[in-house]
């Protein structure tokens, strides 16, 4: 009854999130209109590329950490903040390196914008001390009113003055009361947190360096994007794309549940005396969940894009409707290499996954210049699924030699992808 409890709190938690962070955007992407929306979109892109770096993938290595050795989770938790808090100082000054390079209009957003994503990377750390001390229903709560404070913020604020700049700052603001009300949450059960000295934070630096390759590499996905649509066919493009994104990436959340949720579990299941028994029997969890987790919302994104986009864009955003049958393939193969990629974290195979995930970025790349150019922002989602169903083979091959899983389940999705042909469409 726990994981069916916990799974029930963390999607409460989460389709909160989704709800309210989803009409957040779609506030912005209507006041602003595509191409300030874009410009917008680009500079929040940029700064979570660079604040990856302050993330370093430590919110997995925490919850297999704490997963395996519970008694561990205060130290651990020590050690991480530590790693954290020097990690973000260096984006701190790798980004006052860059400002001369930018235009003095971007320089403010930029800025502001990088500000709420490092106030961000801090919230998540604090919401992994909720699972580890099992108090879903807390996070619950909290996340609730996190987003709606959220929202309130950024859609007043547009309300007052609908620019990019005010959007940003909207983005800050509201992020740093999110992680006010996180910290003054934890301070029950982790008032004596404190960080460990400099060279424990660099010897967990060191040590997770597999995981912050992983991470970085998964994290490209929505950020890297925009760089690479606003140079082949400008903002209106990535206001475009993105606004279809906001619903991608609504739907993701998913995945952050259940791998909050699974990956503890499994980490325990792995090491268990028992010849992989344990890490067989959670690996079908696993992969049930997200499979059909991925192939509900897919389809679902492909069969009501039209009253989807005309609902929560706008007339404006038309554009998207036959990209949103993309989106959707994109998240069922996505979400069917998670199912996968769960089962190598909790076996400690993060050197393998950031091995691949290296070279599906890297195919990525090489198709996008041959494909983007002609197909536009189908073409971007077209590398992105083709990448995607790489790193689920490579996954698939990997998890079955870790846990000994049958077929039935890469089988059947594959089937499953039959599902969407009627609905996809390539633009010329």
């Amino acid at each position: 009854m726990s994981i069916v409890r916990n799974l029930a709190l963390m999607g409460t938690s989460t389709a909160m999130r989704l709800g309210f962070g989803m009409l957040t955007f779609v506030v912005m992407a209507r006041m602003l209109g595509p191409t300030q929306f874009g410009l917008v979109m680009l500079w929040l892109s940029v700064a979570t590329l660079l604040a990856l770096l302050a993330n370093y993938g430590l919110t997995p290595f925490l919850l297999r950490e704490i997963g395996a050795a519970p008694d561990r989770a205060g130290e651990v938790m020590a050690e991480v903040l530590s790693a954290k808090l020097l990690l973000t100082v260096v984006v701190l000054l790798i980004a006052c390196a860059a400002l001369p390079w930018l235009q003095p209009s971007s320089r403010t957003i930029f800025l502001l914008l990088l500000g709420a994503q490092l106030a961000d990377a801090l919230t998540e750390f604090l919401n992994v001390g909720f699972r580890a001390t099992n108090r879903f229903a807390d996070e619950t709560r909290i996340a609730s009113v996190a987003v709606l404070l959220q929202c309130a913020i950024v859609t007043l604020a547009l309300w007052w003055m609908a620019t990019p700049v005010m959007a940003a700052l909207a983005f800050l603001v509201s992020r740093l009361s999110v992680l006010l009300l996180t910290w003054l949450a934890q301070q029950r059960y982790f008032a004596a947190l404190r960080p460990a000295t400099l060279s424990v934070a660099w010897a967990r630096i060191r040590s997770t360096r597999a995981y912050a390759v992983d991470f970085g590499l998964q994290s490209l996905l929505g950020q890297i994007d925009s760089v690479v649509l606003n140079h082949f066919a400008g903002p209106a493009a990535v206001g475009i794309y993105q606004a279809g994104m906001r619903l991608f990436n609504g739907g993701a959340q998913a995945a952050g549940v259940l791998a909050n949720v699974f990956l503890p579990r499994a980490a325990a299941a792995a090491g268990a005396a028992d010849d992989g028994r344990s890490l067989r029997k959670e690996s079908v969890r696993i992969q049930w969940a997200f499979v059909a987790v991925g192939l509900l919302f897919g389809l679902a994104l492909c069969a009501l894009a039209e009253p989807l986009v005309a609902l929560l864009f706008g007339k404006q955003y038309l554009g998207l409707v036959a990209l949103m049958p993309w989106f959707g393939l994109l998240f069922f193969v996505r979400f069917f290499a998670s199912s996968w990629g769960v089962l190598l974290t909790s076996a400690g195979a993060q050197r393998f996954r950031a091995a691949i995930n290296a070279v599906h970025w890297v195919f990525i790349g090489a198709l996008s210049l041959v494909v983007v150019p002609r197909h536009g922002v189908a073409g971007w989602l077209i590398c992105l699924t083709a990448g995607n169903a790489l790193l689920a083979v490579a996954y698939v091959w990997r998890g079955r030699q870790l846990s000994g899983a049958g077929w039935r389940q890469p089988a059947l999705a594959t089937l499953a992808l039959a599902s969407f042909l009627p609905f996809l469409h390539v633009p010329r």
